[in-house]
């Protein structure tokens, strides 16, 4: 019988060069579009969330027939979170206002809803027109004081500035319109309008 000799064959030095070369070009490309996609991420992440607050106190209002209130807090998971005089909603707390002072009272609000707390924001900052945000029972935003926080902006280093490859700024905003509806912003000219810090 005759032996046959299969020959096995590698890879060479010279290929794996090339392919750990290919890999570096790949990573080197990629790795600063996964930083912004990541910045990106957390702003809609934030912006998504406060707007979904701003439609969990318009609802309640409504169909609790009395006034509901979101304020900014730096501590919304605590149990006697209390409102701030801050305009940075890294923290935000929903609660029933039937006196409409913006202040929750541990004896006769009930909290519905709170919502990031500061240490989970990274680098995202906010601002906003007021400390309160409030809903009479028809739904529609209060203006008296000391509600009025009517418009909201969430960003990140970039501040105002355009978003890689869009026509949009990275910030996000927040408007709520009288009848109590938000919807999110992005044109840059409309956020600087607002003339709220953004840094």
């Amino acid at each position: 019988m005759g032996g046959s000799s299969v020959r096995i064959r590698g890879f060479t030095l010279l290929e794996l060069m090339i392919v750990v070369a290919l890999a570096a070009v790949i990573l080197a490309i990629g790795a600063p579009n996964f930083g912004e996609f990541r910045r990106n991420a957390r702003l809609t992440g934030d912006a998504n969330d406060f707007l979904t607050a701003v439609q969990v106190a318009r609802t309640e209002a409504v169909k609790q027939q009395r006034p509901v209130s979101l304020c900014a807090t730096d501590d919304p998971q605590a149990a006697d979170a209390a409102c701030t005089v801050s305009a940075d909603f890294g923290g935000w707390l929903v609660f029933t206002d039937p006196d409409t002072d913006c202040s929750p009272a541990a004896t006769t609000d009930i909290t519905l809803r709170g919502g990031r707390a500061v240490a989970d924001r990274g680098n995202v900052v906010s601002a906003a027109d007021g400390a309160c945000l409030s809903f009479a029972a028809n739904g529609f935003a209060r203006d008296e004081a000391p509600a009025g926080a009517r418009r909201i902006v969430f960003c990140d280093e970039r501040g105002y500035e355009l978003q890689g490859g869009t026509g949009q700024s990275a910030a996000r905003g927040i408007e709520v319109s009288r009848t109590g509806r938000g919807e999110v912003v992005r044109e840059p000219a409309r956020l600087e309008a607002w003339g709220l810090a953004c840094e």
